[in-house]
């Protein structure tokens, strides 16, 4: 009798890039926002909406309203679609139309920017027993002021948390690991199950000449330890980490302000 020996092949395909066209709209009274101010806006609107279209997912529009009234519309439009980039990378878009007029018998100005974007999703968490949440005791801190956090899991998993100050400069938009760091917290055991705990001092840095700013935490779990650096200049570098690994992950962010 002949044997026959099966192989089988098992192969990975990347994710399947994505093209979408979206539009943003910026609106204002031509006092404080220059044509080019104004679409450029409308340009990151359209770049959140295309990263939201394909992720499916929103940051929180409550935060982004603050952080307006502090950074300015443009900054935080930036740093929205930033963190959306953590999910969901767009690698190439292009300007297909752009409209500056007013508002139909009203003084109000408009710009209205239409792209087309490429996005490439990171690997999503699909297991619906791997996951965690997080709680922040307040919103608004004043320097010295106690962060309480308090994460519960659904089972064992590795925990990081990345602390994200987009000031601006180098010294300003650094990403910090803030857990497991001996320098922040004296816990450093990275491994967790059921709840953990952990507490942070407020520091509102001298440097920064506002009465207000807005800071994020991107906490991230895995199924496996990774060896995280303790800083990434710039949030890019850690978002690259995430279209790195095929290992199980699940993130989730949040802020808070600081009060001068």
């Amino acid at each position: 009798m002949k044997k026959f020996i099966l192989i089988f092949l098992i192969f990975t395909f990347p994710l399947k890039a994505e093209i979408i066209i979206q539009t943003g709209k910026h609106s204002h009274l031509g006092k404080n926002y220059t044509k080019e101010e104004s679409c450029k806006i409308a340009e990151e609107k359209a770049k959140n909406k295309a990263i939201i279209e394909s992720i499916g997912e929103t940051a929180s529009s409550e935060t982004f309203s603050s952080c307006s009234q502090i950074d300015g519309e443009y900054s935080c439009e930036r740093n929205k679609f930033s963190l959306l980039e953590l999910n969901g990378d767009l690698t190439e878009s292009k300007i297909l139309k752009t409209n500056y007029d007013k508002e139909t018998g009203s003084e109000i100005l408009f710009c209205e920017v239409t792209i087309e974007a490429n996005v490439e999703p990171v690997k999503k968490n699909l297991d619906p027993n791997f996951q965690f949440d997080i709680n922040l005791n307040q919103k608004i801190f004043r320097s010295g002021e106690i962060l309480e956090i308090k994460i519960n899991t659904s089972k064992e998993m590795f925990m990081a948390i990345f602390q994200w100050l987009p000031y601006g400069g180098n010294k300003f938009n650094v990403v910090t690991k803030i857990f497991p760091n001996k320098d922040y917290n004296k816990n450093t055991n990275d491994l967790i199950e059921g709840k953990l705990n952990l507490k942070y001092e407020t520091y509102f840095p001298d440097e920064i000449k506002k009465d207000k700013v807005i800071e994020h935490l991107i906490f991230v779990a895995s199924e496996k330890k990774i060896n995280w650096l303790d800083e990434y200049a710039q949030i890019e570098g850690l978002k690259k980490q995430f279209f790195k690994t095929n290992i199980l992950m699940e993130k989730q962010y949040s802020d808070y302000m600081l009060i001068k």
